[in-house]
């Protein structure tokens, strides 16, 4: 088992002690409740006003004890005079407040006789009145939602510490990727994610040296074989009478093309500016240059101007490939584009042979051309599709490939609303 992090620890100890204080605070209430509930309201002022009264009637010839009576308003009390006890059973000689609050206790009616003097007694009944159990159940009901609602909020702080976390990671990743170039994430937070952070800012550096480092490299390459290439066509053209000088000249012009497309496929397109431009007009334009070398390209849109946030060099890199694929596998191609609510969607469609449905994704694979021969008479260097995919997923958008049921490949390619 992973070891807790310093920050992991805190937040469960403080979740765990928040539960159990909770706990028994409802244990706590819920017994002072249902006390409450059980227990009579008989204040001790009443008990001890009973008393009072025995003792002045004591003390009183009984001429006055039917006006002293009158005179009583002892709550919850109804008392007579008699010659002999009411209540045999509980006749007292002497009257003391510990006897009636035992009574009171037990939940049952006093009712005391108590000798005054001269075969006279005073009997008197005493209900308790009891608690309200609706106002209790509603003071129960409520203290017991406070507590749960208490629960909640450490519960809902302890999982929000918890994850705040990945949250900031996630965000500070889905903002240093939007930018052109990748910034370092800010190191805030606790000291786990403090730590988090710096090495991952460290591997995002790494990384993108690395990358640079292979883009030069490759870069250098390009130019280092250009030259000579360049000497070779020179050298070539004293050799124009040779009957194998067309063939040459081909291959010549086929690797200064790979290196061309693989020097496309290696440069960082983050460094592309991004603008706003009339995507429908950049796809027409492109339509109509094919077009004017007397290429098959038709072109269709539902919308006369769509404004678009991007780079279009790059875009237009993507789609030349896209259309260029089309009219190599086909001898015609159709470009469609298309706005929605959700998204901007457009196709390139060929009337060629198409492709196998395990090929359909395979071709999108650096290098990987869609036929067996792989030879450069019957299709390009295999950079084109890679290049298109890359360069859509840089404006967050997404590029698929289908059969036709007529026959052909259509290219489908969306991205989100401008």
């Amino acid at each position: 088992m992973n070891k807790l992090t310093a920050s992991a620890r805190k937040t469960y100890a403080l979740l765990i002690t928040g539960n159990l204080l909770l706990l028994v605070a409802c244990i706590v209430l819920t017994q002072y409740f249902l006390f409450a509930a059980l227990k009579p309201v008989v204040p001790p002022k009443t008990v001890h006003s009973i008393i009072k009264l025995v003792h002045r009637l004591q003390s009183q010839p009984p001429s006055k004890w039917p006006g002293l009576l009158q005179k009583q308003t002892i709550p919850w009390s109804k008392m007579t005079l008699s010659a002999s006890p009411l209540y045999p059973d509980n006749a007292l000689l002497n009257l003391k407040a510990p006897i009636v609050f035992d009574l009171i206790k037990q939940h049952k009616q006093v009712e005391l006789s108590v000798f005054i003097k001269q075969n006279s007694w005073l009997n008197f009944s005493l209900l308790p009145p009891q608690h309200d159990h609706t106002s209790l159940n509603a003071a129960l009901t409520t203290a017991l939602l406070g507590l749960l609602f208490a629960l909640f909020l450490i519960n809902y702080w302890a999982v929000k510490n918890l994850n705040q976390p990945i949250q900031t990671l996630s965000q500070s990743l889905i903002y240093s990727e939007s930018q052109e170039n990748w910034l370092p994430m800010p190191v805030t937070g606790s000291v786990d994610q403090k730590m988090l952070l710096t090495q991952i800012n460290t591997l995002q550096a790494r990384m993108s040296k690395l990358l640079q480092n292979r883009t030069q490299v490759v870069t250098a390459i390009s130019h280092d074989l250009r030259t000579p290439l360049t000497r070779l066509k020179l050298r070539m053209e004293y050799l124009s009478d040779n009957p194998h000088f067309a063939k040459m000249m081909n291959d010549i012009n086929d690797m200064e093309m790979m290196i061309r497309e693989t020097l496309d496929y290696f440069k960082d397109a983050h460094d592309e500016k991004m603008q706003r431009f009339d995507l429908v007009a950049m796809l027409q334009s492109l339509c109509e240059d094919a077009a004017d070398l007397n290429l098959d390209v038709k072109f269709n849109s539902n919308a006369e101007k769509l404004i678009y946030s991007g780079s279009v060099n790059l875009l237009k890199r993507a789609f030349s490939n896209l259309i260029n694929n089309a009219l190599f596998y086909g001898n015609q191609a159709l470009v469609t584009i298309e706005k929605t609510k959700e998204q901007i969607e457009i196709s390139i469609e060929d009337n060629g042979a198409g492709l196998r449905e395990s090929e359909l994704e395979q071709v999108f694979t650096p290098f990987y051309r869609g036929e067996s021969s792989r030879s450069r008479e019957t299709g390009g260097t295999g950079l084109g599709l890679t290049i298109a995919r890359e360069i859509i997923q840089l404006h967050q958008g997404k590029i698929s490939l289908t059969n036709r049921v007529q026959g052909g490949l259509k290219a489908q390619v969306s991205f989100p609303p401008c």
